[in-house]
């Protein structure tokens, strides 16, 4: 199976088009803001939502990543009532939302947001 496809947003934070602006791709689709949870979910699913959408780096989460932030959230409250029980698959599909969302180590590193670029040349004053 290949690598999947670096999102457009992330090279840009890496710093990829700098020295390659022509290849940065202007197509990649763009998402608004996650809004409110939906209406249709409650009580231990909605606390579930609202610390996932806490916990995430800064904007990672967008309208896009509604569906599968209410199934993260549906899967963490199954997991928080019952974890003795909770199925292996079903948790590993959780660590597996939580690390797209940037919430694992290793993930946060990947989804790093934009440096501030150095000010200046510090061989103009010589």
């Amino acid at each position: 199976m290949s690598r999947p496809r670096t999102p457009t947003n992330v090279l840009d934070a890496r710093g990829a088009f700098k020295k390659h602006p022509e290849r940065a791709r202007t197509d990649a689709p763009t998402a608004g803001p996650l809004g409110k949870a939906p209406a249709h979910i409650d009580g231990e699913v909605l606390k579930a939502w609202k610390e996932i959408e806490k916990s995430a780096p800064l904007e990672v989460l967008t309208a896009s990543d509604r569906l599968a932030l209410e199934l993260a959230a549906n899967l963490l409250a199954q997991f928080r009532l019952n974890p003795i029980d909770f199925p292996a698959a079903k948790l590993v599909r959780l660590e597996a939302l939580l690390g797209k969302f940037g919430m694992t180590p290793a993930d946060r590193a990947k989804v790093g947001g934009k440096k501030d670029a150095p000010k200046g040349n510090p061989f103009d004053d010589l």
